[in-house]
Parts: structure tokens; sequence; C-alpha cells
């Protein structure tokens, strides 16, 4: 590093967990310094996991001051100016992490992208850098982390097949899919959103409702597709229905084989993210409520499902992140919005079956991963086609919904998808397991 050098020597909290008090001091220095948001964090670490444990870490912690930030992976140090800048980040935070022993150094420099100098420079200087630099002992978590992960390889053989059935056709394209009782018959009813129209189905494939949602005040701007999102939630059940046309959701109820409307919402549970569509735009906007907070993800998002504290989510440049925590790390490449997670084995731990994020053709593919594969897959950048699925199927039209569902009322659940054919219609199928 060259010119003149501003120190911010870090000291951190004297109590707490080690990834904890690092970020704090790190972002209590950023805001010393007057850098100014949006932030773009990039770390370096001996292992992805630390890389990406820190990297989220501390965009929580700038995200809770108030601050948007999204990380950078993928990339070198170098690279990651020129992705920040064009993502549009006035900051951007280069972090190198290292453990040695039970020590935990954590050291870096700050830019200022907009200027394109170092952060820190006043009008008429140039080339100075904030230097970023914390030492202190790694607690048991930092040490995890920081242990070396065997990449992933060839999946074992286990007995998990699935059966690629037909289930309904349909009109027009499916915008929005989801599943849950609503009738309380103890099995799952299926509902699909197609622009406007609500569709209920029994568990076999029976026309149960349908409802227009066009009474609902219009969108101040319409996605050039379809968008939309659906969500079955509460005691007794309620079903919110979004079309990307209209700038409020309903909610409904299925009684005597209607759905009635029981009245308005401005957001949309979605796998207990309270999530807003983004009016004009085929996704939802990044603010998103969890738990009465509100977090900040790096960018809007096109669908998200979650099962056992695991969230999938899909974004709109064809990436997906899967992970226990927001905002999200890591990222699976060439991923749809047709994807999600379900239980199919019912042995607690959720599978994940992932479409392709391809926009041509007539076909798409069907991928059928375990969990610990698809989280090393992201942990690492890769495509699902990297490995060898556990499952995997063609089907005709791009797959463009999906979400899990307990069909029998047994506890396993089977995959629902939607898809988008060559003639403007669409085509539900399920994918359950066969029994071995």
């Amino acid at each position: 590093m060259t010119g003149g050098l501003l120190a911010l020597v870090l000291t951190a909290a004297p109590t707490g967990p080690s990834l904890e008090r690092a970020a704090s001091a790190v972002v209590e220095k950023l805001q010393q310094a007057g850098l100014e948001a949006p932030v773009s964090v990039h770390v370096e670490a001996a292992t992805p996991a630390l890389a990406r444990a820190v990297s989220t870490v501390v965009c929580g912690r700038l995200v809770a001051a108030k601050l948007e930030c999204d990380t950078l992976e993928g990339v070198s140090a170098e690279a990651a100016i020129e992705r920040a800048r064009a993502r549009g980040r006035s900051t951007l935070v280069r972090l190198d992490v290292e453990v040695s022993g039970t020590t935990l150094a954590v050291r870096g420099d700050a830019l200022e992208t907009w200027r394109n100098v170092w952060a820190g420079e006043s009008p008429g200087r140039s080339d100075r850098a904030v230097a970023l630099g914390l030492s202190l002992d790694a607690d048991a978590e930092v040490l995890a982390f920081a242990l070396p992960s065997t990449p992933p390889g060839p999946l074992p053989s286990v007995p998990l097949e699935l059966a690629l059935t037909p289930f309904a056709r349909l009109a027009t394209v499916p915008v929005a899919l989801t599943a849950g009782d609503l009738d309380g018959d103890g099995r799952a009813e299926i509902v699909v959103l197609l622009a406007e129209d609500v569709v209920v189905y029994s568990a076999t494939g029976k026309p149960l409702a349908r409802y227009d949602l066009a009474s609902a005040p219009p969108a101040s701007a319409l996605s050039r597709e379809p968008f939309g999102a659906l969500a079955i939630t509460g005691t007794p059940p309620r079903l919110i229905a979004w079309s990307g046309r209209r700038a409020r959701a309903e909610v409904l109820a299925l009684a005597g084989g209607s759905l009635k409307p029981q009245g308005v919402l401005d957001t949309v549970p979605l796998d207990g993210l309270a999530a807003r569509l983004e009016p004009g735009l085929n996704r939802f906007l990044p603010e998103v409520q969890q738990g009465g907070r509100t977090i900040r993800l790096p960018a809007g998002f096109q669908a998200t499902s979650t099962r056992a504290g695991a969230t999938l989510l899909v974004w709109p440049d064809g990436t997906a992140s899967l992970g226990r925590q927001l905002p999200p790390t890591g990222r699976l490449v060439d991923v749809g919005t047709g994807s999600a997670l379900a239980d199919v084995d019912k042995d607690g731990v959720p599978e994940v079956l992932l479409s392709t994020a391809r926009t041509v053709g007539d076909v798409d593919e069907l991928r059928l991963l375990s969990l610990a594969a698809a989280e090393a897959l992201a942990g690492t950048g890769q495509s699902p086609r990297s490995v060898p699925a556990t499952w995997q199927a063609t089907l005709k039209g791009r797959v463009l919904v999906m979400c899990g569902a307990d069909l029998e009322g047994s506890g396993a659940e089977s995959f629902v998808l939607g898809t988008w054919l060559s003639d403007g219609s669409g085509e539900l199928f399920v994918a359950r397991r066969v029994t071995p």
C-alpha cells in the first residue's frame, strides 16, 4: 500500500463471541472514518466458511447500524473494487482474516469506490488508505470455521428416487404456488396464482375454489412478466394472495367451497419473512421483516423456501443462496425460480430440488441434492451440475414455481412444481418419493 496511511487500530469489546466482537470493532471504526453506505464487504481467509462467517457478521452489524451492505465472494481483493463499483457501492471494505493457534487476526482497508481512491481522502489529496487491524482470542466457533473442509465429491448412493407425475393443466402461466391445509382435513391443498386468478386444488387434483384478485387496488407499475406471491398462515388458516398487478395482498378463507375475502395486507409472509412485491419488477423488495426486525438482503429476490432452519433464496441473476442465517452468504449458480426445499424422506433434514436458470429452450432440468451437498456447493460458488445428483429429470417447458407439500398427511413431503409451456399455457406436476 502506498501514499499516506490513516491507521485505525481496532479495539474489540472485552466480552462476547469473537466474531461479534471483531465485527463490532470494524463497524465502529468505519463509522468513525465517516464512510458512506452502501457498503460491500470482501473477506479472504484460510477457509471459505471462515470468510463467509466474518463477512456475514460484519454485514449484519452494518445493516443493524442502518448502513446498506452486501458481500462479495468468488473474486480477488483487487477485482472486488470493480465489482463493488459495478453494484453501485460507495464503500468497499476488504478484510484479511487469519487464525494462528488460538489468535484471530483481522486486517484490511477501506475504499471509497465513487472517488476511485482510498477512503479517508480529503479533496485535493490522493492515495490515502484507511487501515484496519485487530487481534483477539479465537473462540471455539472461530476455530471450527477455520478447520479445512473436504470439497464436495460424488454423493453416496442412497435409496431416494422421485416419481414425476402430472397434476393439473393450466390455461395460463403459473406465477406463484403454495400448499397447506386450508380446510382442516389434515391434508394439504395446493394453491396456484394465474396472473390475477387464485385456484385451489385438493391433494388429488380436484379444483375446489377460484377467486379473482382484481378487486384489490391496482399497482403503481406493472412488471413485464406476471409475478405474485402466495402464502398460507395462521389458525384458522388463511391464504394470503398478492398479484403483481395489485398494490396490496388479499387475505382469503376457504369456506363452503369458495374463497371469501377477509381483508388486505401490505406484506406477504413467506416462510417467516414478511416481504413486499417491488412495483414494476418480478421480484420482492430487498427489505424484509423477520421476527420483528428489518433485514436488508443483498438484492431483491424472486423466490424463497425454508425448511428446518435452512433458507433458499433465488436471485434475478440466476444464482441462489442457501444458508441458515440472514443476510445470506455463498451462491449456487445456474438456479431457477422453480426450486425449493422439502423433506421427502421424513428424516427431519430437507432435500433440495433445483431447476435451471435457462430462459430459452423447450425443456428444463431438475436435480435433487442432499442439503449438505447443496450447502457445500453454495460455499464454493459452484453449479448443481458440478456433482452427481441423487435424482434428476427433464420435462417440457420452464419450471417457474415450486413448493414442498405434505399431500398424504403422513409427514413426508412431495415437491409441487409449475411449468410454463411454449404455447403460453402451464402445467402442475408432483414429484413424490418412490418407496425403495
